[in-house]
């Protein structure tokens, strides 16, 4: 933010997305609603200046800082009032108590919620703990706590639309100011009302408020839809679309017809020949084939091959029914299987059976 011309616009960004929290800080700090907004209002002025000398990176705890040094919010208000599921903030000191809502309105970590009370560390942790909810045994109640916490969120859901309008023009009025042109756009040149050059204004310029928008101008009316145009495209592309099926359909019946010779061996006109010509070449036969293949090139293009050229192989692979049976028989039946090969034929035949 090096510009002047731009700190308005980035500052009521930051600025809306703070405001809702701090002024439900505000509020429960003092007890009252309408001296928190009276604090909120009274920082904000002064962090406008703030936000023009200080990196963006600051604005988070310059803020909250400002906040919680607000002299409305330094004590609680003589007519204090806080919501029944908050009534433990009563019984808090101010310190405690800002320590407390820095934590679970602002949603601060103990840093930034250390500086913004301008403390350290050490005396933050002291101050939240002594706000922290205890149980009967005056021991630290987690439940207690988030009791507590969910509370608050509820109160900052539970804002109104009357009072986040209001918020809105407190933040354009007091931090916007007289720059309030800077971050509302021009109007364009075919929206804007012009008055008639031939009657000039005499009245006195008078200075509009700062909180009162600048006048809209009349909105053009909504044209028409062409449906002229679209039916017209329309019947074009029905009309190509036509031409092109008319145009296909052609090409595929002249290509689909057959064609036929005149007598003078000349194409003639697309029709139905009277008679085929089919042409007929006699296939050769197997002698012609034994020519050009010998046995012992039938033997090396045999398919089984390896196998013709592995005798062993081949003898081992006509057992392989009885080897598998062999192996896979109990010892008495290998048994009767060894005598059986070992025996003649005949009697190997009587043995398996």
């Amino acid at each position: 933010m090096n510009s002047p011309a731009d700190v308005p616009v980035a500052l009521s960004a930051f600025l809306r997305g703070v405001e809702r929290r701090g002024v439900v800080l505000a509020e429960l700090q003092c007890g009252r609603r309408e001296t928190g907004e009276i604090a909120l209002a009274a920082s904000l002025r002064a962090f406008r200046q703030y936000a023009s000398d200080q990196p963006m990176a600051q604005w988070p705890r310059g803020f909250w800082s400002l906040l919680a040094a607000a002299p409305p919010l330094r004590q609680a208000h003589p007519e204090a009032r806080w919501p029944q599921d908050l009534d433990w903030l009563a019984d808090l000191s101010d310190a405690d108590r800002m320590a407390l809502l820095l934590r679970l309105a602002a949603g601060l970590d103990e840093d930034d919620a250390a500086a913004a009370m301008d403390v350290d560390q050490a005396a933050y942790r002291a101050a939240l703990t002594r706000a922290c909810p205890r149980d009967d045994a005056g021991q630290p109640d987690p439940q207690g706590w988030r009791d507590l916490a969910e509370a608050v969120q509820q109160h900052l859901r539970a804002l109104s639309p009357e009072r986040l309008a209001h918020l809105s023009r407190l933040r354009e009025t007091l931090v916007l100011g007289t720059d309030r042109r800077a971050v509302v756009p021009e109007p364009e040149a075919g929206d804007a009302v012009r008055a008639p050059s031939s009657t000039p204004s005499t009245a006195p310029a008078v200075d509009a408020p700062a909180n009162t928008r600048a006048p809209v101008g009349p909105r053009k009316p909504a044209k028409p839809f062409p449906w002229t145009l679209a039916v017209v495209a329309l019947v074009v592309l029905c009309a190509l679309a036509a031409v092109g099926a008319w145009w296909w359909h052609g090409q595929q019946s002249r290509l689909s017809a057959p064609a036929t010779v005149q007598a003078d061996g000349a194409p003639g006109a697309q029709g139905l020949a009277d008679e085929a010509q089919v042409k007929v070449e006699a296939l050769s036969s197997d002698n012609d084939a034994a020519a050009r293949f010998d046995a012992a090139q039938g033997v090396l293009t045999h398919p089984d091959f390896d196998l013709l050229m592995d005798p062993q192989g081949q003898a081992l692979s006509q057992r392989a029914g009885l080897l598998a049976w062999y192996a896979a028989a109990p010892q008495d039946r290998q048994r009767d299987a060894a005598q059986a090969l070992a025996a003649p034929p005949q009697e190997a035949m009587d043995v398996v059976q």
